[in-house]
């Protein structure tokens, strides 16, 4: 007996250790808290700002092209046989002779530097680099974006599941209530024992429905701290009533020339502007300054330290390239750049039609639904107070259960329309601040 007591105190201990480490462990956060964690925490977003660095290290590269390139050469041959050339008739004598030219050995060592003057293409390629940062800038602001709309609606699942919960465990509660109310009355018999099962039932029921309440609430915030980019165990310090009532209803249709993806577009007709700049400047000649410097080994006998052996040269010379004919190829690739700017011209055109529509369409969503929402919050302050009589009424016998049923069932659908015109809520306001690119 002593040892059952001792499992006992034990098996309890633990249970309590676990519960209150695990209350411990989960960190209490708000909206705003989620969404700077998901940004300081995300991947793809750092990858993007790694691009970032990418682009700039390009930058960099071609900088490098404006600066002189200097490499040397060694070159140590050793002639197996050397190479025949005819002296014609009348050089050195009435007949042709053949004769060789070099020595067995012939080593060279020799230094070039080649230094662009002028390189059109170098400029035009540093504009479209530094472009491309720019590019990224703005795929980092859209993914931020992104990262904050899949966070909020993470976060907004979690209080509608949060509130659900909430709602079942006070209906469960009074399903107890009941019970307790309806053994009571059975044992007086002034019950049915089919009214008391019901009672049963919709206790049962109502377990059923905390059961998964509980298990979605669950899942919500496993989906949270998946979008933050973390693994730790959360709770939600704000309530969802309250978090509406911060909400700003009187919403207005603003601007939507700052969303990110119109100057994701803007961007693109810029690179393709600076490309067709690139063929244009490939017209023009490309000036180099090159040198050389070496100095030859020749021996017929392998002996490098000699010193009337080594006989230097060196040049100097200025280079000129122009293309003159690239078989249209240069006209077709700037009409392919300039089709694309039409492209998304037209592209602009519509996002900015859709924007538009998204923003007034969200507008009158939310002041609609805000509305419903004031009803929705009397309706169920209106079922909890006639539940309250129809309970005392049950207590004394005035009404059955049966009818006792039907008022909680009111205030349980008054309860589910609000639920569900929060969430309709909170999709208008994610659409609203998706809109205004917030």
């Amino acid at each position: 007996m002593k040892h059952t007591f001792l499992f006992i105190h034990i098996a309890t201990f633990l249970v309590l250790f676990f519960l209150v480490n695990n209350t411990f462990a989960q960190k209490n956060i708000t909206l705003k808290d989620a969404i700077e964690v998901g940004l300081k925490n995300r991947k793809d977003l750092q990858n993007l700002q790694i691009n970032t660095q990418i682009s700039a290290n390009e930058v960099e590269k071609i900088k490098t092209r404006n600066l002189p390139k200097l490499d040397a050469n060694a070159d140590f041959r050793y002639n197996t046989q050397l190479q025949t050339s005819i002296l014609p008739a009348g050089a050195f004598g009435p007949d042709a002779r053949a004769v060789r030219f070099g020595t067995n050995f012939n080593n060279l060592i020799g230094i070039n530097a080649t230094y662009d003057i002028y390189n059109p293409t170098n400029l035009a390629d540093k504009k479209i680099a530094l472009q491309n940062i720019e590019i990224d800038k703005a795929n980092i602001q859209k993914s931020e974006i992104d990262i904050k709309h899949s966070i909020t609606q993470a976060y907004y699942l979690v209080l509608l599941n949060q509130e659900k919960l909430e709602y079942a465990q006070t209906n469960i509660a009074r399903t107890e209530k009941y019970i307790e109310e309806g053994k009571v009355k059975l044992k007086e018999k002034t019950i049915l024992q089919t009214d008391f099962d019901k009672l049963i039932l919709d206790n049962a029921n109502a377990k059923m429905v905390i059961e998964e309440d509980t298990k979605n609430l669950q899942l919500s915030k496993l989906y949270l701290v998946n979008q933050m980019g973390v693994e730790e165990n959360i709770n939600i310090s704000e309530n969802l009533s309250d978090f509406i009532q911060n909400i700003e209803s009187n919403k207005t249709s603003k601007s939507i020339d700052n969303r990110i993806e119109l100057k994701q577009e803007q961007l693109k007709i810029t690179q393709n502007q600076l490309n067709i700049d690139k063929l244009n400047r490939l017209t023009l000649p490309t000036i180099s300054l090159y040198g050389n410097y070496s100095i030859q080994n020749l021996s017929n006998n392998f002996e490098p330290f000699a010193s009337n052996v080594w006989f230097p040269f060196s040049y100097v010379g200025l280079k000129v390239n122009v293309n003159l004919f690239d078989g249209f190829l240069r006209k077709k690739t700037k009409t392919d750049f300039q089709l694309k700017s039409m492209q998304t011209q037209n592209t602009i055109l519509k996002l900015k039609n859709d924007f538009q529509y998204e923003l007034q369409s969200s507008v009158v969503e939310i002041q609609n639904i805000g509305d419903k929402i004031k009803n929705a919050k009397e309706n169920i302050t209106l079922a909890e107070n006639i539940l309250k009589i129809d309970m005392l009424r049950f207590k004394e016998g005035k009404i059955n259960a049966s009818e006792l049923k039907n008022t909680e069932y009111s205030l349980q659908t008054a309860q589910n329309n609000a639920i569900n015109l929060y969430y309709n809520f909170l999709v208008a306001e994610l659409k609203y601040q998706k809109a205004m690119g917030e």
